[in-house]
């Protein structure tokens, strides 16, 4: 039995599509930086899937369109199934390159694992395209589900998966417990695109990689898929089985590393353990990690500098205390000036996460977000519409206004956090006024003499050089013009 595991290329006329694992096509400001995220979760899949005796190959189509091209050609021949990840953004892209495949090869097995399968079960299986579904975590069920296939037995024991049974009845199993981390194998990188460089406007040296070493995030956000898909339990990997990973990723020749944890700093005594062995071992990994503003403090952000961090990522989201409140954020804009502050005069870089048009929004509170986000003078910030998505309490507030949203899939890889979607309904504002409002936003922060200053005064290498100036081009394109 042998399963591809696909990264699709961007359908339509998107380039540069992210998917994260929750959220698929996770943000247009990444189009607009220019940012390219390895894959991450697709290679954990591979990596477990077969650990159990099942073959299995993955394609980067984005990098690689000429094997997928060399696939249809010889009509997938040594391919029996094939699974990708699929986000509500991404599904009809999705449907559509399994449509092309199956008629290519109409007896090969499809399944679909990620955020629109979880929250949307019904309507992937109602494409005919659609053998499986995966719900939830996606690697044991994987591995269950193509040991099942495989040895052609009953389908009804394997957990967390949806499927139609010959008469085309759609049958949902029990639910699966979520792993312990540890478990996990370390993802094999060889499964990735040989010699591809990954391009980030946020890192300092390339080749990096990205890593994985929590599950979960003890946020309460209504906006947030994480706890619904994760489980409200937060699940983290040892300090020990951390250190192994970061082993092998230094041993592979990467030179940093980007953790995606949704809230990397809320592991306070662990990380401790992990920056002091990094030290110890004088292991020369830069990196960066995803942070809450009311989950770190000065004295961890010292020893996490001495570590290899360069940069923090926060979700600051707004400027409006009520807006916070609104969003169940849990965290201030004091709070946020303090940590921005400590940044600074720890030597971190910062990058801001803003989201416009949540409940309660206004054109005043915009405005003050901007000048809220150039007074905390983050290194880099990203800016885009809030989108309900299915899975959260946001989207439950849409869809309970407008049951024509469906499920959610009318927002695409191309209209995703810079045009309105059921805008109107959460804020009050149209979608083109929040589309002007996110050039505007790229543009008041960008395009300051004093932040250009600074960014090209802090230039120490060639390479970090062309990074900036590749993102640079590309943001300022959209500030100019509001295309991606």
């Amino acid at each position: 039995m042998n399963l591809l595991v696909l990264k699709p290329s961007s359908g339509g006329s998107a380039k540069n599509i992210v998917r994260d694992f929750v959220y698929g096509c996770w943000c247009n400001g990444r189009r607009i930086g220019g940012m390219q995220m390895p894959p991450l979760n697709e290679i954990y899949v591979a990596t477990h899937v077969r650990a159990s005796g099942t073959g299995v190959s993955f394609i980067d189509e984005q990098l690689e369109p000429e094997r997928m091209t060399s696939l249809y050609r010889e009509k997938f021949r040594d391919i029996d199934a094939i699974t990708l990840m699929s986000s509500t953004q991404s599904f009809k892209d999705d449907v559509r390159v399994l449509r092309r495949i199956k008629e290519t090869k109409p007896h090969i097995i499809a399944i679909l694992f990620g955020s629109h399968p979880t929250f949307m079960p019904d309507y992937c299986l109602k494409e005919e395209v659609v053998d499986f579904i995966v719900l939830r975590e996606p690697e044991e069920t994987m591995r269950y589900l193509m040991k099942a296939i495989e040895e052609k037995t009953s389908l009804k024991e394997v957990a967390g998966i949806g499927y139609r049974d010959h008469e085309g009845t759609i049958h949902y199993n029990r639910e699966r417990e979520f792993m312990d981390l540890n478990l996990l194998s370390i993802p094999d990188r060889s499964f990735l695109t040989s010699g591809a460089d990954y391009f980030n406007p946020v890192v300092r040296r390339l080749p990096y990689t990205t890593i994985q070493t929590s599950r979960g995030c003890p946020g309460k956000c209504i906006f947030c898929t994480s706890p619904q898909f994760y489980g409200r339990k937060y699940r983290f990997k040892s300090a020990e089985k951390v250190l192994e990973e970061l082993r092998e990723i230094k041993r592979l020749g990467y030179r940093e590393v980007f953790f995606r944890d949704e809230t990397f700093t809320a592991m306070k005594k662990r990380n401790i353990e992990i920056c002091e062995a990094m030290i110890r071992e004088k292991m020369d990994l830069s990196w960066i990690a995803n942070g809450r503003v009311d989950m770190i403090d000065k004295e961890t952000m010292i020893l996490m500098k001495r570590a290899g961090c360069h940069m923090l990522k926060f979700g600051v989201e707004t400027g409006s205390d009520e807006i916070l409140k609104n969003y169940k954020k849990g965290t201030t804009a004091v709070q946020a000036e303090k940590v921005f502050r400590e940044t600074r005069e720890t030597g971190l870089e910062t990058h801001a996460h803003i989201v416009i048009g949540g409940p309660g929004e206004t054109p005043e509170t915009i405005d003050n977000t901007i000048s809220f986000v150039k007074k905390l003078d983050p290194d880099s910030a990203s800016f885009g519409i809030l989108t309900p998505y299915p899975g959260t309490a946001l989207f439950e507030m849409a869809a309970g206004k407008h049951p024509e949203i469906l499920d959610g899939s009318d927002s695409t890889m191309l209209n995703l956090h810079t045009e309105g979607f059921f805008s109107e309904s959460i804020c009050g504002i149209k979608g083109e006024e929040l589309s002007k409002a996110v050039v505007n936003a790229y543009r008041r922060f960008y395009l300051r003499p004093s932040y250009l200053l600074r960014r090209l005064k802090g230039i120490d290498s060639f390479e970090q050089f062309m990074i900036l100036a590749i993102a640079g081009l590309n943001i300022f394109r959209f500030s100019m013009t509001g295309n991606k």
